[in-house]
């Protein structure tokens, strides 16, 4: 549920093939935003309405309807994640993005409509944060988006999980600890 989806996505791919030189090792909004900051400030909001329409889309298929069948969804960096990448992204351009804007209020009326939601926040440090990033090939991420995740992201969670956050740091353990220790808050 991350920004960046279907319409918005297109959007940032061509924007950076077309205005972007240097930096191809990275996602396009960071090269976007590093480059042409002027430029994706103009089309912030252009921008931001394609992401909460593709963000809208992906809810639906894939959470809403699942749900209304009967089943359990696990998702990745679900709505929390989704408002604090909009507040970091107007910060760093500067534009004033309101806590009663559309592109925040309305991401949170889709989760109030998926009903019942358990937070579990995983982190670790840098360091092991870029190791990882190295070994599965993937772009590393800025020092400041790291923080606003343990820290906006953070407190969104807490207010937003319908049960106590689940926080694990995973810096010293395997995925299959990880995954044991979920299990057992989980089922606890």
């Amino acid at each position: 549920m991350k920004t960046g989806h279907i319409f918005s996505y297109i959007l940032e791919v061509i924007l950076a093939k077309i205005l972007v030189s240097k930096k191809k090792d990275v996602f396009p909004i960071r090269a976007l935003i590093e480059e042409k900051t002027h430029i994706f400030k103009r089309v912030f909001r252009l921008w931001l309405g394609l992401d909460i329409v593709s963000i809208a889309v992906k809810f639906l298929l894939s959470i809403y309807i699942p749900l209304k069948l009967g089943y359990t969804i696990l998702v990745e960096e679900y709505i929390p994640a989704t408002v604090s990448d909009y507040i970091y992204l107007s910060k760093i351009i500067g534009f004033a993005l309101k806590p009663t804007s559309l592109a925040i209020t309305f991401p949170l009326r889709l989760m109030c409509l998926g009903g019942f939601t358990q937070v579990i926040f995983l982190n670790a440090d840098n360091e092991t944060l870029k190791s990882r990033w190295k070994h599965r090939e993937s772009f590393d991420e800025r020092e400041d988006y790291l923080n606003m995740q343990r820290t906006i992201l953070l407190q969104m969670s807490r207010k937003l999980s319908s049960n106590r956050l689940i926080y694990i740091n995973t810096g010293k353990q395997t995925p299959e600890e990880t995954y044991q220790l979920i299990k057992k808050y989980l089922l606890n």
